[in-house]
Parts: C-alpha cells; sequence; structure tokens
C-alpha cells in the first residue's frame, strides 16, 4: 500500500515537471511577468511586476459556458494548433480552425488562442476559452513561456476614471447583486446623481445589460468602443470635445486660430469654443477631417467615434488603413515616397521602421528608426 502510495507521488511530480519545466517556471518568476484577464472588461494584460507591458481585446466564454476565475499557469504551447472538438473530428490548421494560429493552455482544456471570426473579439462568445486577434496572440506567444502565471478574474464592474464620469461594465455572469445600488452609491459621492435626469439614468442602466456603459450628466465620447471623455458641451446644434483630450489620443494639433476666432485641424477650420482658456471642438468636424464613423445614442447621450488610424513619431498619419482586424494595410508611399499602393504593415520594418498595433483602441504607432 505504502509503495503504491510512493508511486503514485512520483507520478504527480513527474507530471508538474512535464507541465512546468523547472527553467523555464524559475524563469518567469524571475522576470515577473503575468497574464491578468479580466472578464466583464473584454481584456488580457501582460504585466512585468506592476508595470504594464501591453493589453489586448479578448473574447471570452458565454454566459452559459463561462471562463473559469482563478489563479493558474500556462502549461502547453503551440503554433498552428489542431482543434479537438471531439475524439474523431479533428480541425486541422488553417483558415477554418477556431483556435487560431497560435494556443497557450492555462486550466484543463481552457486556453488563450486566436480566431477565425475576427468580429468575435470583445464580446462573450466562446466555449470558456480566451479568444484574440491572430496578430495579438502572436505577439503575446512569443513574450510568454511555459510555466509563466495566468490569473482570470471578475475584477470590480464600477470604475471612476475622471470627476465628471463613472465607468459601469456589464455583468455578463450575473455575478454582482447590488450592482445598481452601488452605482448610484458612487454617483452621489461624486455629487453627479442629482445632474443626471432620472429618465437618462433608467436608459443607462437599460443599456448596461448589453454593454459597458458611462453614466454622466454630459455627452460622453467613446472611441472603438472605449471610453475617452465626458468633458463636453452639447449646444443643441452640436457636441464639442475637450481638444486637448483629442490631441493626445489621436496625436493631432488640434489648436485655436487667433485670426479667425476658431479651432484649427491640420489648417482646416473646425468649429470651437474657448471656455477658462480650455479649447472644446466639434466632433463631427474633426471626423470630417480625420476619417472614421460617428454614432450617437442620442436616449443615453453618447457618442462612439469608430475609426481605425495609424500615429507616426507620436503624430496622426492616416486612418486609410485597409482589414486593421486580420492583416492591416497602409498606403505604402506614407512610409516611403517611392513606394506605390497598399502594402501589409510588415512593410514599414523593410523601410527601416518599427510598429506597434493597438488593436483594444485601434491604431497603429509606428515607433522610430531601426538603428
Amino acid at each position: 500500500m505504502e509503495t503504491k502510495k510512493t508511486q503514485n507521488l512520483l507520478l504527480a511530480l513527474l507530471a508538474l515537471l512535464f507541465l512546468f519545466p523547472q527553467g523555464a517556471v524559475a524563469q518567469q518568476q524571475e522576470d515577473g511577468r503575468r497574464i491578468i484577464i479580466d472578464i466583464p472588461k473584454y481584456t488580457l494584460t501582460l504585466c512585468q511586476g506592476e508595470d504594464v507591458i501591453k493589453q489586448y481585446p479578448i473574447a471570452v466564454g458565454r454566459p452559459i459556458a463561462e471562463t473559469p476565475v482563478g489563479s493558474y499557469r500556462v502549461y502547453n504551447k503551440a503554433v498552428n494548433p489542431t482543434w479537438h472538438p471531439n475524439s474523431i473530428n479533428p480541425v486541422p490548421p488553417g483558415p477554418a480552425n477556431p483556435l487560431g494560429i497560435r494556443w497557450m493552455g492555462f486550466y484543463r482544456g481552457y486556453g488563450i488562442h486566436g480566431n477565425n471570426d475576427p468580429q468575435s473579439i470583445g464580446k462573450s462568445i466562446s466555449g470558456g476559452c480566451i479568444r484574440m486577434f491572430n496578430y495579438d496572440v502572436s505577439e503575446l506567444y512569443s513574450m510568454v513561456g511555459i510555466g509563466i502565471p495566468v490569473e482570470v478574474k471578475y475584477a470590480d464592474l464600477v470604475e471612476v476614471p475622471g470627476e465628471n464620469a463613472v465607468v459601469a461594465y456589464r455583468d455578463i455572469y450575473s455575478r454582482e447583486n447590488g450592482l445598481r445600488e452601488n452605482i448610484i452609491g458612487v454617483l452621489d459621492d461624486l455629487g453627479l446623481l442629482e445632474k443626471i435626469t432620472p429618465a437618462k439614468l433608467e436608459k443607462l442602466f437599460n443599456a448596461l445589460r448589453s454593454k459597458m456603459v458611462v453614466f454622466s450628466p454630459n455627452w460622453v465620447v467613446k472611441v472603438n468602443g472605449e471610453f475617452l471623455t465626458a468633458d463636453t458641451i452639447y449646444d443643441r446644434t452640436m457636441i464639442f470635445v475637450n481638444a486637448e483630450e483629442l490631441n493626445r489620443f489621436f496625436g493631432t494639433d488640434i489648436g485655436w486660430d487667433w485670426n479667425n476666432s476658431t479651432g484649427s485641424l491640420f489648417d482646416n477650420p473646425v468649429s470651437a469654443y474657448r471656455i477658462d482658456e480650455v479649447l472644446y471642438v466639434s466632433i463631427a468636424d474633426v471626423a470630417r477631417i480625420l476619417g472614421g464613423k460617428l454614432t450617437a445614442a442620442g436616449d443615453i447621450e453618447e457618442i462612439d467615434y469608430r475609426i481605425n488610424f495609424v500615429k507616426m513619431n507620436g503624430k496622426f498619419l492616416t486612418s486609410d488603413i485597409e482589414d486593421f482586424k486580420t492583416k492591416p494595410r497602409i498606403e505604402a508611399g506614407l512610409i516611403n515616397p517611392s513606394a506605390a499602393g497598399k502594402k501589409e504593415i510588415e512593410f514599414v520594418r523593410q523601410e527601416g521602421f518599427e510598429y506597434q498595433i493597438y488593436s483594444k483602441y485601434g491604431y497603429i504607432e509606428i515607433l522610430r528608426n531601426l538603428p
């Protein structure tokens, strides 16, 4: 009997060594890297210690197939994995494979992987696994090893990003009792509750059943579904947005044209207000110049600005991008005047530049000249 127990213990130890090779675990612990998955926010964050290396958008499990919450480790990895939905019908690598181009298992068949449906990112739609854009999962795969910690959490659904807004996330798995009361309490503490009409408040709570919502007495602006600012002015004809917030995010140079007493963007006039030295510009005029599409939800006073764009050395370059969610392509002449036509983004490396794709916010940053 004792011998059998000893054998079982040895087998368990061998299994651990197989799943978490000693060198890999030691390396991950030494450099302090870890993955944090936040289900309600649809984000995967790669951290080193307390510093964020990069954050990615993800898809998570459906309410009837929840992504498991807990502390895990990556125990296996695969390039161009084969999907085994059952024992007799494996799906080989290729466009039809829902695992995409990379796989990192972290718990009993659950894994972080690519996809064959980029429109699913940002939704609760999987069988419990974590889906990423293929170019994102390829990047993540190259930066993590076997044994890296993976923390899956169902985090706080309420955040306060500033004085005039409260961000609330959808309770995907119906786990948060008293969420409404919590939100109302936070709004009351900030002095915002009395500034939001009861009708608007109820419409915001209705919207929260299906998406992230920003509670504010003002119109709010999102970019590609992510909250940007609630520092806005509505004059019954146009919505004006704090120009500094737009400049910071887009890398633009919106300013005040003293000669014409109006705003200016790339030498184009834009409708603007100056209030206490703060410049507010028409978001409609900005979109007309930068490109993209504005969608307004008047009942909850929200604008979602859908735009994919490129910044170069921190400055806005173009919104003329093709196929952002799979293989982004940009006009080659913007990088090399002697080149022509649309090229895949890898082209910039051939021209001596580096780039990063920030898919969570919908833009590409061309970083610098390579040495």
